[in-house]
């Protein structure tokens, strides 16, 4: 028998199976150690060990899971600590901003250090940046990138089609409706250009039942082969009076938001960034979302889901196919927001294109409640697991469970027992910032974190106020007189076939 074989052979028969707590001196040797008064830092990422003035972090290409209920510090302890060190290391980032907390604790620090700060404020409208969620897509598709402008379509399509898919036993007229929606987007594209009027509340205008007959005698002189052309065919001329009305009024519910609130629609009519530049150049996202209303948490969804598409076709243009600049999403309150479209695959896609994910949430009930099965593939791709405090049973029993057991002494003798119980788990202290880690492949960790307040160099913080904003009223496509303008064209004239 070899040496090697007789090593692993060796190892084999004395493994008992038992776990045990790590070490301070094996989590430090896991670690990126950061002096945290120090100009710039090697890497950015999330503390593992941290008493506000020295801090150990995990810089790898690795995504972080936070168990917090309301209330238990996720934010002062983790977030805005991370988000701080972000900056030092000259990292992008993302984050979703329930109170605006994170923009004032941090907003200031970034700008200092020479970031782009870009202020998505759906609580304030007209305080901080715009976004138009269809222009890269419609540049895309003007410039001949088809399949990322089909991508980005078609998540937006998802993205506004989902609520209606959620709350319908029938899932044949949200999925028709989808269908059409996607077909109007890329009617803009191809015939709203000329009137500058591909924006969303072309959009809103154009799902309508005003503009039935509009679009119904458009499908009807479109050539076959077109796939605009066969997305409208299969819908408006394909079926009854009765099932296309229902399918408007689906396909309105998706889109209703923008007919109520026109500063909103015109606020996303607009950009004032581009998306692309996140790998490039230093950049502080914040997205600024009411918690007390979910109204437009589904803009949320929609943001992420584009600034990921486009960040990996970005990453897929570069020498190494990742991003010159790390960029980190820190979604706080992770399942209060809609469900991210394959975040799964996001997840597992990300860490080689240069790109993290740090996912707060309340429990495992909320994440699965928001998530299904896709819940165990999105908790296996987080390397780093935090645990605050809960009364979930099934988070604290799982916690409890992957820490593993001991053998221990009882009244009967010998005996499993576990590293730690539920009963245990449920008595961390958080006025001291207790916290458990599974941090890679070590032993479970117990600590004590620091409250971002307790660090000096992250405490005389600037506040920065959101700027106002010219919010300008966009052109609206006329579908009306664009079909008047075909109305004895012959079949096939209007477009030509984008495919």
């Amino acid at each position: 028998m070899s040496s090697s074989n007789q090593i692993k052979n060796t190892r084999y028969k004395s493994n008992t199976g038992q776990t045990r707590w790590a070490s301070v001196e094996e989590m430090q040797r896991s670690a990126t150690k950061v002096d945290l008064s120090a100009p710039a830092y090697p890497t950015g990422g999330i503390p593992v060990m941290s008493d506000g003035h020295t801090a150990y972090l995990d810089g790898r290409d690795t995504h972080t899971l936070i168990f917090g209920a309301t209330g238990s510090k996720k934010t002062r302890l983790f977030c805005m600590p991370t988000i701080n060190m972000f900056i030092r290391a000259g990292e992008s980032f993302v984050v979703t901003d329930p109170k605006a907390e994170l923009y004032v604790r941090t907003a200031g620090f970034a700008k200092e250090h020479g970031y782009k700060v870009v202020v998505l404020n759906f609580r304030d409208i007209g305080y901080g940046d715009m976004w138009d969620p269809l222009a890269l897509p419609y540049e895309y598709y003007r410039t001949g990138r088809r399949d990322e402008a089909n991508n980005l379509v078609n998540d937006l399509a998802a993205t506004l089609s989902a609520p209606q898919k959620e709350n319908s036993s029938d899932l044949l007229y949200p999925m028709m409706a989808e269908g059409l929606l996607t077909a109007n987007m890329y009617l803009l594209f191809e015939a709203a250009a000329a009137e500058n009027a591909v924006n969303l509340r072309s959009l809103t205008a154009l799902c309508s039942q005003s503009s039935l007959e509009s679009l119904k005698t458009l499908s009807g002189k479109m050539n076959n082969q077109n796939t605009i052309g066969m997305l409208f065919k299969g819908t408006l001329l394909g079926e009854n009076e009765k099932t296309v009305s229902s399918i408007m009024t689906v396909l309105y519910g998706m889109v209703n938001i923008f007919n109520m609130n026109k500063r909103l629609t015109d606020m996303l009519c607009s950009n004032t960034f581009d998306i692309r530049m996140f790998g490039h150049e230093k950049t502080a996202v914040y997205i600024i979302v009411p918690d007390e209303k979910t109204t437009c948490h589904f803009l949320v969804t929609m943001f992420i889901k584009q600034v990921y598409e486009i960040l990996i076709g970005e990453a897929q243009r570069q020498a190494k196919l990742a991003l010159p600049i790390r960029v980190n999403f820190v979604l706080d309150e992770f399942c209060n927001i809609p469900k991210i479209p394959d975040m799964p695959s996001m997840i597992s896609a990300a860490r080689s294109r240069n790109m993290r994910f740090y996912l707060v949430a309340q429990s495992i009930h909320q994440l699965k409640g928001r998530y299904g099965e896709d819940a165990d593939t999105i908790k296996g791709n987080c390397d780093n697991w935090i645990f605050l405090t809960s009364r979930e049973r099934d988070l604290l029993n799982e916690i409890s469970f992957l820490c593993g057991e001991i053998d221990a002494w009882g009244p009967g003798g010998a005996e499993k027992r576990k590293l730690i119980s539920v009963t245990e788990l449920q008595r961390f202290n958080k006025e001291k910032g207790e916290c458990l880690i599974l941090h890679g492949r070590q032993y479970p960790f117990i600590t004590y974190m620091a409250d971002i307040d307790e660090y000096p160099d992250f405490a005389n913080y600037q506040v920065i106020p959101i700027p106002p904003i010219e919010i300008p009223h966009p052109n609206t496509f006329d579908v009306v007189k664009f079909t008047t303008k075909f109305a004895f064209a012959p079949e096939g004239v209007p477009f030509s076939n984008p495919d």
